[in-house]
């Protein structure tokens, strides 16, 4: 080999060295700055009646959100004899507990700071809410028949808290990404460069980077959902080498039930798509271990079922104040198949994937298309559990509100992003350069069109809490710049 040969192979080597130390910590605090500077604490009735019950259970000790009611902006709230409760799935609430109560620790504090800037004829900032929040609020509040609530200046430290908790979660759910995509490499393999790619475009092209920036159930669902994936393909590769016997990893089936059903206590809807999953991507051998790891979750979200709404199978859709098709699975399901199907996938009202964020449209596209190509295990375990998410998306399709209320985007399809980000690696791997091109182009289109959108929709200008941002990314570089160090000390311990 030439000296030329060599030095170039040395520089390749190096820069490879570098990807692999520094790229994953900088896009995981690139993707916290974004998303927490463009975040506004609460923005609507959704977040609010999350944040409604997680208050509830970590500060009092109850299910009833009486005494914050107005936090759902009198929208999405349910009623049992005479009391207000959330109409929400609680496994939202049940991840955000320690960061509303470290909120409230916070929320004096921030109280006297804002009064302060008050006095001295200054902008309050940071704000609690979203302005339309922030003036729905007040409406709901104030009057006869007012509904009862916490001022909402009280609540500045929460509503930071919870942010940095919505943009924690985004973040483990793309590691659990980073790790599938890793697990999945022997087969496919995308470098470490390109890994970044599909995390940057997931992050910043999708709905999931809008949505890590508040307390919705969509972002929670889809890291539960990737870290079921994890534990399906981990799984399935392990069985495969095991020569017919399910060998070991007895806790990665426990956590993998876990995750399952944490998915599903954040977005109920999604027990038609994990239960399928399970059955036709997992061993047989490995369901016991899987159910036993569902158990914590199913526990506890039958018992807050039971205390809050009289039976472990009454939940607070059946229980809702104002919109009466929600209060049955046959009437909430009860749409239009075909117009769904164009409202979440195409351009009906301008809210579905080709409309607002085609990237994950050919991802998704082309995940099915691709992978038949690879027959490795773990490979045919994502190809099985993309088939168990099928009766799902068609239930999700016939939706009485399929465009998500007020949102008028494709959040309901949040929790299938994993598999997006799976079609997009293997489309990045074996495409050309003028492919990749148009995949970057049409990345950036995706970023601009679903951030135009969120943004619009609570009126709220771009980077408005640029400092918040850098602050909280400041933090996140130096933990995953920590964490890489040490995982690669435990080599040579």
């Amino acid at each position: 080999m030439s000296r030329d040969a060599e030095r170039n192979q040395g520089r390749g080597e190096r820069r490879g060295d570098v990807v692999r130390r520094l790229g994953l910590p900088l896009l995981l605090a690139l993707l916290t700055f974004v998303w927490l500077a463009n975040s506004s604490g609460l923005v609507s009735s959704n977040d609010g009646s999350h944040l409604a019950l997680a208050r509830a259970l970590v500060l009092r000790g109850e299910t009833t959100i009486d005494p914050d009611r107005a936090l759902a902006l009198e929208v999405d709230l349910a009623e049992r004899d005479g009391h207000a409760y959330s109409d929400r799935p609680p496994g939202t609430a049940f991840a955000a507990l320690a960061s509303v109560w470290i909120g409230a620790r916070l929320d004096p504090a921030m109280l006297e700071r804002a009064k302060q800037q008050a006095r001295a004829h200054q902008d309050v900032e940071p704000l609690p809410a979203a302005p339309p929040y922030i003036s729905t609020y007040a409406k709901r509040t104030t009057g006869a028949g007012r509904a009862s609530g916490p001022a909402l200046a009280g609540l500045i430290g929460t509503s930071l808290a919870i942010s940095c908790h919505a943009a924690l979660v985004g973040l483990v759910g793309l590691m659990f990404i980073d790790a599938l995509l890793r697990r999945l490499a022997p087969a496919d393999a995308p470098a470490d460069g390109q890994r970044l790619v599909v995390l940057a475009c997931l992050g910043l092209a999708s709905a999931w980077g809008p949505y890590a920036s508040a307390l919705f159930a969509h972002v929670s669902a889809a890291t539960a959902v990737a870290g079921f994936l994890w534990g399906v393909v981990t799984l399935a590769q392990r069985d495969s080498s095991s020569r017919g016997r399910a060998g070991g990893l007895g806790w990665v089936a426990a956590l993998t039930g876990l995750a399952g059903a944490w998915a599903i206590a954040c977005d109920y809807l999604l027990l038609v798509a994990i239960v399928p999953a399970s059955l036709v991507a997992i061993d047989r051998r490995r369901w016991l271990a899987v159910v036993l790891g569902t158990t914590p979750v199913v526990v506890a979200t039958l018992a807050y079922h039971h205390a809050a709404f009289g039976g472990v199978f009454s939940v607070g859709y059946d229980h809702q104040s104002n919109f009466e098709f929600a209060r049955g699975r046959a009437s909430t399901f009860s749409g239009s198949l075909f117009e769904g199907l164009w409202t979440l996938w195409g351009l009906g009202r301008g809210a579905g994937l080709l409309a607002q964020a085609p990237i994950v449209l050919v991802a998704l596209i082309a995940l099915p298309a691709l992978a038949r190509r690879d027959v490795s295990p773990g490979s045919a375990a994502i190809q099985r559990a993309l088939l168990g998410f099928v009766p799902w998306a068609l239930v999700l399709a016939m939706h009485r509100t399929p465009w998500g209320g007020g949102t008028e985007d494709h959040r309901y399809l949040i929790p299938i992003l994993p598999f997006a980000a799976l079609g997009l690696a293997l489309a990045w791997a074996r495409a050309n350069t003028a492919l990749r091109v148009g995949l970057a182009g049409l990345a950036g289109l995706s970023a601009i069109l679903v951030w135009r959108h969120f943004l619009a929709w609570h009126e709220t200008p771009a980077f408005d809490r640029p400092a918040f941002g850098a602050g909280a990314a400041a933090v996140v570089l130096l933990a995953a710049l920590l964490a890489t160090h040490l995982r690669q000390k435990v080599p040579s311990a």
